[in-house]
């Protein structure tokens, strides 16, 4: 298959290019015009569009259809499971207790800080080793008689490190039966961040074991602007938008069959070729490490090789501004980032990094490679080129004349 853009694009933990099968389902979708809240035969055209796309994706993930929102993003679909669990119970009882890590998403830690700050929710981070992977046992022995949520990202954004969702699931469930058998009637509800895993993990939610589930169509070549939360039956959320009883009360807001078709395909396509695709773009991702501490002696490898994003690389050069080499790549035709994109405003070194125990000159240091399906050995050589004389040209002294 050609590809649909001529640089090379390995910035795919923020954005990805649209699938040619999703584009073309978003072309026939237009005419789908109708607002599918209504009752004439272009509203209903429309529901059964948004209905069948909400049946697709809960195929893809092993989930009933009812169990599907349809959110504008990842972020917002994050707001809904954090702000949307914890609030009505934070009324009730007061006291209210959550667990995340240090290296979550903002889009995970702000809406808990918040929730800390301005409605007293007890938050506890816990620790994660030098490679960014936690305890599942350590998880367990945070949860107090009043912890209501668990939220950890099952794929890091930054670093790639895949955490142990299922083991910690199970001490979870471990957890519920003990809080039974002792009267306490509060729900401990897993929320996991699955956005960045589509393409290379297999997302059955059952096998996981989770409650919550935060998808992003941009993640996986699908359209910005839609994303999903996965919510287990007789999981209770109040909405975060109001103004309309679409997606069963929990999101108001005119349902956009064209986004959900296409997220709809995207996933779909992403789920069924997820073992062989993560072995071929693991393949190139290890070259192109190979041919950066070639060319480059001395660059550093943040977080695990063993547990990550096959796509995902995550490296430090010492001597070479991670924002100039962003630069630099960029002149050459290549697209890089530092980190999340939603964190590239923020002046100070990536808060992920600084959980792993990293220095702040490290971090500065610090790029992100995540390539795309389709990445290829010839695009790692380039990278690698790129950085070494985007590094060479670093090291010589500057005429400030």
């Amino acid at each position: 298959m050609k590809k649909p853009y001529t640089r090379i694009y390995a910035d795919a933990a923020a954005s990805t290019p649209i699938h040619p099968r999703v584009g073309k389902r978003m072309i026939a979708l237009l005419d789908t015009f109708g607002n599918p809240g209504g009752l004439h035969a272009e509203a209903l055209a429309a529901a059964r569009e948004l209905e069948g796309a909400r049946k697709e994706i809960a195929e893809a993930i092993g989930a009933h259809a009812d169990e599907i929102i349809f959110t504008a993003s990842g972020t917002e679909s994050n707001d809904l499971a954090i702000f949307g669990m914890l609030r009505p119970l934070l009324r009730e009882h007061k006291n209210m207790h959550a667990i995340t890590l240090p290296i979550e998403h903002p889009s995970v830690l702000e809406p808990l800080e918040y929730l800390k700050k301005h409605e007293g929710l007890s938050l506890t981070h816990v620790e994660v080793d030098e490679d960014g992977l936690v305890s599942p046992k350590e998880i367990y022995e945070a949860i107090a008689p009043d912890t209501a949520l668990v939220s950890i990202q099952l794929v890091n954004s930054e670093i790639g490190t895949i955490e142990p969702v299922r083991e910690i699931a199970k001490m979870i469930r471990r957890a519920r039966k003990e809080r039974a058998a002792a009267g306490n009637t509060l729900p401990i509800v897993f929320h996991v961040d699955a956005a960045q895993a589509p393409l290379y993990l297999d997302l059955k939610v059952e096998a996981l074991g989770v409650d919550l589930v935060t998808l992003d169509a941009q993640k996986v070549q699908g359209p910005k602007s839609v994303g999903v939360l996965y919510r287990r039956r007789g999981v209770d959320l109040e909405p975060v938008i109001l103004g309309g009883t679409q997606e069963r009360g929990l999101r108001a807001g005119t349902g956009n069959c064209v986004l959900a078709g296409a997220f709809a395909e995207a996933l779909t396509i992403a789920q069924k070729g997820v073992e062989v695709r993560a072995k071929k773009v693991a393949v190139v991702r290890d070259y192109l490490l190979a041919e950066i501490q070639k060319v480059i002696p001395g660059t550093e490898v943040n977080g695990t090789m063993t547990s990550r994003a096959p796509n995902n690389l995550n490296i430090s050069i010492p001597g070479l501004d991670g924002e100039i080499a962003v630069i630099a790549l960029d002149a050459a035709g290549i697209a890089i980032s530092t980190r999340s994109a939603c964190s590239t405003e923020d002046e100070n070194p990536s808060h992920v990094l600084a959980a792993l125990g990293h220095s702040q000159s490290r971090a500065r240091t610090a790029i992100r490679i995540t390539l795309l399906p389709d990445a290829t050995k010839q695009d790692a050589k380039c990278i690698a080129q790129a950085l070494k004389d985007a590094y060479t040209l670093y090291q010589k002294p500057h005429d400030l004349g």
